[in-house]
């Protein structure tokens, strides 16, 4: 019992250290939302808390953004792109407009101001190096970011796009938009305009050899570091969709997870007739275990390949704590199943040990969600020996 007492002890100083690095450096992942005009506009609520709203481009399309704001509020607006896109030339830039902005850069000659807005146009150049996330893990280009005081009290506006006027896509950088203030018949209009425009562009950027491709983006917004209860457990989906967003195929996501899946039940092949004889309980919480080591694999898997795209970085740490405590998880669950049968003749131990195990994959995204399912159930199943 005193090792199983370390294990706890260490995964506890795990949490709370975690647990401190969390506010400072954590994003909510956000996906989803279409937002190819003005009045389409993804609205943000609460736009102060820290978000990356995930989305794709094709070329030629802005995505639209938009938050109310009161005079003085602090506005943090920031762009990311996938490094593979990245090195082969797609960086998006960020056009803001809001009341009292004053204008700076070259809009797209057809994208129109309503009148007391102001609208500032930001360049990027490729950073010199992508940026290693720990939580995740992922690896990314992060754009310079627009950190101001609004100006004024109204609704403001963020798109996201790739403006060219010299470039191999001929033809992207102007983009038909309608004024905000404009009536539904001139809209109309302008839309009608808007795609047989594009569609143009389309057919002479195709002409010269060239593929009609998409673009990846994340928009990096907030500054407040907060999470509900739903954004924290829902983070093992937004991984997988980030690893998308990445370029990463479902089949290298999971194969470090089914590796570790299909070892430990080989295992249990060559052990079947000792297997046999344990109770369901067990063979849930050894189940369980398989699931925790196998994310501790992916989260292994993650970091090695972030890191083949990016330098030092101390999150790091980060990523390795995830490593550790799904790997104990996992090591503690295996090893509470297949001790000797006299083991914790009364079940209540048991139930405590694998709900606190179940409760801890939760917090650290350990297990893929199926994980700790099994060990609530290893702790409500009945621990009594089969026979």
């Amino acid at each position: 019992m005193r090792q199983g007492t370390i294990w706890f002890s260490g995964i506890i100083l795990l949490i709370v250290i975690y647990l401190l690095s969390v506010p400072a450096l954590a994003h909510v992942p956000v996906f989803g939302g279409e937002g190819k005009s003005p009045e389409t506009a993804i609205r943000i609520e609460d736009p102060s808390k820290s978000r990356v709203l995930y989305g794709q481009l094709a070329p030629g399309d802005l995505r639209y953004y938009s938050f109310k704001m009161e005079k003085g509020e602090r506005i943090v607006l920031g762009p990311i792109i996938p490094v593979e896109q990245g090195n082969e030339g797609f960086i998006p830039n960020l056009i803001f407009i809001g009341p009292g902005l004053v204008d700076e850069g070259k809009l797209p000659e057809t994208l129109e101001v309503p009148e007391g807005y102001g609208a500032k146009v930001l360049s990027y150049s490729l950073p010199e190096s992508p940026v290693y996330e720990g939580f995740t893990p992922c690896v990314f280009y992060s754009l310079d970011k627009l950190d101001i005081k609004a100006p004024e009290s109204g609704i403001y506006c963020a798109a996201v796009g790739e403006i060219r006027e010299a470039s191999p896509r001929k033809g992207e950088g102007a983009i038909q938009e309608k004024d905000l203030q404009k009536k539904d018949l001139q809209k109309k209009d302008l839309q009608k305009k808007d795609l047989q425009k594009k569609e143009l562009q389309k057919k002479e950027f195709m002409k010269e050899g060239n593929y009609w491709t998409v673009g990846n983006y994340g928009l990096v917004i907030g500054y407040r570091e907060t999470f509900t209860l739903k954004e924290w457990i829902s983070i093992p989906l937004n991984q997988i969709k980030i690893y998308r967003w990445e370029g990463q195929s479902l089949l290298l996501i999971f194969t470090p997870l089914a590796l570790t899946l299909a070892a430990g039940l080989l295992a249990i092949f060559f052990k079947r007739e000792t297997v046999a004889e344990f109770n369901p309980a067990r063979l849930s919480g050894i189940l369980a275990g398989l699931f925790f080591l196998g994310t501790g694999a992916s989260y292994t898997f993650q970091m090695l390949i972030s890191l083949s795209k990016s330098s030092y970085s101390s999150e790091i740490f980060i990523t390795l704590i995830l490593i550790l405590v799904s790997i104990g998880l996992g090591i503690i669950a295996i090893v509470l199943c297949i001790k000797d049968e006299n083991y914790g003749t009364g079940s209540t131990r048991e139930r405590i040990y694998f709900s606190c195990l179940g409760l801890t994959g939760l917090l650290f995204w350990a297990g893929w969600f199926i994980g700790p399912l099994l060990a609530f159930e290893a702790a409500v199943l009945s621990w009594k020996r089969k026979g």
